[in-house]
């Protein structure tokens, strides 16, 4: 199962990393606009999201339009315990570069998690590789795994270009599924 799954990330990433920039860009404005369409999206108060790296869909102008709305709006930085902490930020002012995982994105300048209940009603979640039923395969380190076991009431969305859809994946019992999958083409 493993190996299966390190060959599959593999091939994931380096699909991801042939995009161009333009691809990546026109992407990632289709999904926006998808995602700010939702109701789920407009009535939660607090949403948590990753912090895009330069390959995924991007966050950065959705954080921003999530806060001009008036959002809690949460990001992730990863404990002592090797865990996800959602972080309440006010603006994209509040990241500093480089966290200290092995992802090395921007993470919260002040270490201050919020309280873990309320959880964000909504939480986005980045892949490498979703099916339509929601399995999902990450990075490997297992984190939104155990954030979303841990949260069962948050409503769990997947960021994913068309072509992560995969028709399966190898999964393991610990493999959480994300509730909706939202592409350049739309809602799954």
């Amino acid at each position: 199962m493993d190996r299966c799954k390190a060959q599959l990330r593999a091939d994931m990433k380096a699909r991801r990393l042939a995009m161009s920039a333009q691809e990546i860009t026109s992407a990632t404005e289709a999904i926006q606009a998808h995602l700010l369409g939702m109701d789920i999206v407009h009535e939660a108060p607090g949403i948590f999201t990753y912090v895009s790296s330069s390959v995924e869909p991007g966050t950065y102008t959705l954080i921003q339009a999530l806060l001009a709305e008036g959002k809690r709006v949460c990001v992730p930085r990863i404990d002592a315990d090797n865990r996800i902490q959602p972080h309440l930020i006010a603006s994209l002012d509040d990241l500093q570069p480089g966290g200290t995982d092995q992802f090395n994105l921007p993470v919260p300048a002040v270490n201050t998690p919020i309280e873990s209940s309320p959880c964000p009603a909504v939480t986005l979640v980045p892949g490498l590789a979703f099916t339509r039923s929601g399995q999902r395969l990450g990075m490997g380190g297992g984190y939104y795994d155990r954030f979303l076991a841990a949260h069962p009431d948050t409503f769990s969305i997947g960021l994913c270009y068309g072509w992560q859809l995969l028709d399966s994946l190898p999964t393991e019992p610990h493999d959480q599924r994300v509730n909706m999958l939202i592409t350049e083409a739309g809602v799954v």
